[in-house]
């Protein structure tokens, strides 16, 4: 009979991801690693292989996770509706009792980015993604009138993509939510330009 795999390997991977984004990549060990997702090291080794690939796959359950939820917003019968209604999710969200965990794909950025390609990589392809999402909601609001016709999506999108991202560092480092909330006021109004 062959080995079979005695735990939920997406659960463990949601433990190892939720290790990852409040401790880092590098501030946790791999026995706090291992000690998280409930396995033994020799089934952490067959299953994922590594801890570098661990946080690969972390990384992407969390995009695909967060994605699926961004990406209904273009199925909203208002963009312009749906993208200040995502704008003030992010606020609360960065303003709510788990703000000091940031984002963890922004926490990668700033940890790992610089260190390792493979990293970088997936976060740039990340952030490009997301500002695509917004330009999306953008040009569909401009053919619907929703916003100014002499908006330009591409900058407005990549304006508010900065300021999505500076909201989730501001508040990991402890910001006043008064600060956030006035980061998102400041990204609404980007939407009347």
């Amino acid at each position: 009979m062959p080995w079979e795999k005695q735990f939920d390997q997406n659960h463990a991977l949601e433990l190892a991801m939720e290790a990852f984004w409040s401790g880092g990549y590098e501030g946790t060990s791999m026995t706090e690693l291992l000690d998280s997702m409930g396995i033994q090291k020799g089934s952490f080794y067959a299953t994922y292989g590594s801890k570098h690939q661990v946080l690969i796959d972390a990384l992407e359950n969390y995009v695909s996770d967060r994605f699926s939820r961004f990406e209904a917003l273009l199925d909203e019968p208002s963009p312009r509706t749906a993208l200040e209604k995502h704008l003030r999710m992010i606020a609360a969200d960065a303003c709510g009792s788990g703000r000091d965990l940031g984002c963890f794909v922004v926490n990668m950025a700033i940890e790992q980015s610089p260190k390792d390609d493979v990293i970088r990589s997936f976060v740039l392809k990340t952030f490009e993604r997301h500002e695509g999402l917004y330009r999306r909601l953008l040009e569909s609001a401009k053919s619907k009138g929703e916003v100014a016709a002499a908006l330009d999506p591409r900058s407005v999108a990549r304006g508010l993509l900065s300021l999505v991202i500076g909201m989730r560092v501001l508040a990991r480092a402890g910001v006043k939510p008064g600060m956030i909330e006035s980061i998102r006021d400041q990204a609404l109004k980007m939407l009347n330009d």
